[in-house]
C-alpha cells in the first residue's frame, strides 16, 4: 500500500518554528460534526498563516554554500507567495508539496516549515502522531537533529 492509500484509509491546526517563522496550517472546515471524523473532499479549505519570529544564532552558521546569523528575511519572503487555498484537500501531501516546491529555487527552510506544518495538520486530522502513523516507538526517537556548521574546532564543538 503506498503512504497516500495508507494516510486516506487511517483516517486543527498546526504550529511550528522552522526557518525564523511561526508557521500554520488549518483546515476551515464547512459544518464539520468532530475536526477528527470528517470527509474533506470538497468541504474545506486550507489556508497558511506565519509570524515572522527572528532567532539569533550565537555564531554565524556556515556550510559549503552560504553563512548566515538568520532566515527569517528570506522565509518570510517565501511564506508571502504560498497560497494553500487552492487546495481542499490536505491528504494530497505530495501534490501540495510539489506545488510549493515549484514557488522558487532553493528557500529550503521555508518549505521545510510549510512540509512539517503540513504533515503536522494531517496527523491532527486523522487524530494520531506521525511517529504513530509511520510505526515507529517515540521513546527511540530523537529529540531533534542538527548540523555542525564550518567553523574554529573549538565553535564547532560548543
Amino acid at each position: 500500500m503506498k503512504r497516500r492509500e495508507f494516510i486516506k484509509t487511517a483516517g486543527a491546526g498546526a504550529v511550528l518554528v522552522g526557518g525564523g517563522s511561526l508557521v500554520s496550517a488549518c483546515c476551515q472546515e464547512k459544518n464539520a460534526p468532530h475536526p477528527y471524523n470528517v470527509n474533506l473532499a470538497g468541504k474545506a479549505r486550507m489556508k497558511l498563516s506565519f509570524e515572522p519570529y527572528e532567532l539569533q544564532l550565537m555564531h554565524t552558521f556556515t556550510v559549503a554554500s552560504y553563512s548566515r546569523k538568520t532566515t527569517v528575511e528570506s522565509v518570510s519572503a517565501f511564506l508571502g507567495k504560498v497560497d494553500l487555498g487552492i487546495f481542499e484537500d490536505p491528504f494530497r501531501i505530495d501534490e501540495i508539496l510539489t506545488h510549493i516546491d515549484s514557488l522558487s529555487e532553493g528557500d529550503t527552510a521555508a518549505k521545510a516549515a510549510v512540509d512539517i506544518a503540513l504533515h503536522d495538520l494531517v496527523g491532527k486530522l486523522m487524530g494520531m502522531p506521525w511517529y504513530r502513523i509511520w510505526g515507529l516507538d517515540a521513546r527511540k526517537t530523537p529529540d531533534t537533529t542538527f548540523t555542525i556548521g564550518i567553523d574554529t574546532p573549538e565553535v564547532v564543538r560548543e
